[in-house]
């Protein structure tokens, strides 16, 4: 398929369906306990991919001031810096443009970089997997952690479907358009194995990679707005 895999991220009616998101979902209980676990409040973090500033605005309320939340997408980067106004949350300002692809950001700049709800997997395919993941450690310090999501197509509850998913034409197994209620989305459901050897090849090392399912339990906003997915926790190396 020839879509433009970054329209999606552009359209108004994607930017509201997350900005419902941000206020109706909020931080997932699995996301706070695994931040909480990998740093302190004065961290310094970055988070790509924020969408409609859900996990920011998160983040910002549990009092992790040193945080800067980017996407690639300038219509999602105003949506939320209007979340966090909304909100009375004083850090729009710390709302930009990023592409994780090529980050604005000096070496060695951060403690940790947080890539939620499979935005990793959201990107033009393995190419540009490729170019982001060592992007990601360019900017962590010395044995900064890297924490993101990925839907895992051996281990998902869609595991029987994708068993007799057919592979297309100049795809990775994986690899699937799926329709929305605006623009159809890119999405690369990977393997545990798969994976890991991306983060090895890139320079990190995985510390934990559980289900979401196997951190903690989480509330029916939460199961409705993602299904099973699996967290990775990578440190620099």
């Amino acid at each position: 398929m020839e879509t433009d895999r970054q329209a999606h991220w552009r359209h108004p009616g994607t930017a509201w369906h997350y900005a419902r998101a941000a206020v109706q979902v909020g931080l997932w209980a699995s996301e706070r306990r695994l931040i909480e676990a990998a740093w302190g409040k004065e961290a310094r973090l970055l988070e790509l991919g924020c969408g409609a500033g859900r996990v920011g605005l998160g983040l910002l309320k549990l009092g992790y001031s040193e945080l800067t939340v980017t996407d690639f997408s300038p219509t999602m980067v105003d949506m939320a810096k209007g979340v966090l106004a909304d909100a009375n949350v004083a850090w729009a300002d710390r709302v930009e443009v990023a592409d994780a692809c090529s980050l604005p950001y000096a070496d060695a700049s951060f403690n940790g970089v947080i890539f939620a709800f499979n935005g990793l997997m959201c990107m033009r395919g393995q190419a540009d997997r490729a170019r982001a993941l060592p992007e990601i450690r360019r900017v962590l310090k010395p044995g900064g952690l890297f924490l993101f999501t990925a839907n895992d197509r051996a281990a998902g509850e869609h595991r029987e479907l994708w068993a007799q998913e057919p592979t297309l034409p100049g795809c990775q197994p994986g690899d699937r358009w799926h329709e929305t209620d605006s623009i159809p989305v890119f999405m690369h459901s990977s393997t545990e194995a798969e994976t890991r050897a991306e983060l090895t090849q890139a320079g990190f090392r995985v510390l934990k990679c559980p289900l979401r399912s196997e951190v903690t339990a989480e509330t029916a906003a939460v199961r409705a707005f993602a299904g099973e997915t699996r967290f990775y926790v990578a440190e620099r190396v």
